[in-house]
């Protein structure tokens, strides 16, 4: 059973906080990029991982403290779950009461056939052919059904007042407005698709001269970005989350218009182009992160003896190799690795004890601190990109 979660005493447990001397050089590292409001802006790309997205809270808090103000964040599974909260405004204090108080065992509560008895859903992704086998027997394409967690999210959503993606762009907070993309993966057409823009087909107004169109001022530039359509203003962000972390197998497959989505993390688990911008000698205005989960013992080379271990292995490449190859070639120094590595503990392992909550939020904590006090230099950044 998952124990109480106090992430505040984490924090004095673990102490987990900034010094002055680290502050500053954090600051040193940020340099010449400007300050808005004194904010640093940024958008941020969060990584698939089920409960291990735990850590992208410890790595939040940190960042917080930093001074970044998210302007453009996405994420696919548990990093379109971060994403979203983001999206809707809530501050760091408001997200960490939030996820302390949830049992993820909530989200497993509906079962699509009375009929599958599969005991600890921590290792199920590590027997697909038992899988497989249970699914086949009940008739049915997904052990849970993933209706608990839209409703839970649907309920944090419309306590922070955007529940659908057009609150998130609302024009009468452009101070504050946020960005918000969820991948997901239709398997009935073959395509991955970013939403809200993949829910109608691509437009070829112009930003600047669409009707409707927003701004923001960034460093004394204006950037501008085409409205969204009716349709897309009146989507659910619970909805196109739940259709995002649809593990397959796991959860049973969501729906969107005629096709059947599944998790986005089989075609880009790790979307990090998803912000970029290839306009050539088109210097950033700010930094894109990428909030990515590690475990080292992932790199080793995966024995392949049996047919299992092939069906696993086809699984893990098709879900890693492309993003894998864009780090290869767009890493540019600025990848926050969240090290997990030797905690044991599975995506799918719903029934986190406090402790185990406790290790994830230090690790995304200590990683991030490390990265902004010992890796990351725009300038280094902007170096790597050409300028």
């Amino acid at each position: 059973m998952a124990g109480v979660w106090n992430p505040v005493e984490t924090r004095r447990k673990f102490g987990l906080y900034l010094s002055a001397a680290e502050r500053a050089k954090v600051e040193a590292n940020m340099a010449p990029l400007a300050r808005v409001d004194q904010f640093f802006d940024a958008d941020a790309v969060f990584e698939g991982g089920g409960v291990l997205g735990i850590a992208f809270l410890g790595a939040v808090r940190l960042c917080s403290e930093v001074g970044i103000r998210w302007h453009g964040v996405a994420g696919t599974s548990a990093g379109a779950i971060t994403a979203s909260l983001l999206a809707a405004d809530l501050n760091i204090d408001q997200l960490e009461q939030i996820l302390a108080h949830l049992d993820f065992m909530t989200f497993l509560s509906k079962k699509t056939s009375r009929m599958i008895f599969n005991g600890d859903p921590s290792d199920d992704l590590d027997h697909p052919i038992l899988l497989l086998t249970n699914l086949a027997m009940t008739g049915t394409l997904g052990q849970y059904s993933s209706e608990p967690f839209k409703v839970w999210l649907d309920e944090v959503l419309k306590w922070a007042g955007k529940q659908s993606f057009g609150e998130m762009w609302d024009k009468s907070a452009l101070a504050n407005d946020r960005q918000l993309k969820i991948v997901v993966s239709d398997v009935t057409r073959g395509e991955m698709k970013v939403l809200p823009d993949d829910l109608e087909p691509a437009r070829g107004t112009p930003a600047r001269a669409a009707e409707g169109a927003t701004s923001t001022v960034q460093a004394g530039k204006v950037e501008y970005r085409p409205p969204l359509t009716p349709k897309q203003r009146a989507f659910s962000v619970a909805e196109a989350v739940r259709l995002s972390m649809s593990i397959p197998f796991f959860f049973e497959p969501g729906t969107l218009e005629s096709s059947r989505i599944v998790d986005g993390g089989i075609l880009s688990n790790f979307p990090l182009w998803i912000y970029d911008d290839d306009t050539p000698n088109k210097k950033p205005e700010w930094p894109t992160f990428g909030f990515r989960l590690v475990d080292k013992a992932d790199a080793l080379p995966l024995p392949i003896e049996k047919a299992t271990d092939l069906l696993s292995s086809m699984l893990k490449t098709m879900m890693l190799a492309g993003d894998r190859r864009y780090l290869s070639q767009r890493h540019q120094g600025r990848v926050i690795d969240l090290d997990l590595t030797g905690l044991n503990i599975s995506a799918t392992q719903f029934g986190l004890t406090a402790d185990q909550k406790d290790q994830l939020y230090t690790r995304g904590y200590l990683s991030a601190k490390d990265f902004f006090t010992n890796r990351w230099s725009w300038k280094n950044h902007l170096t790597l990109r050409g300028f």
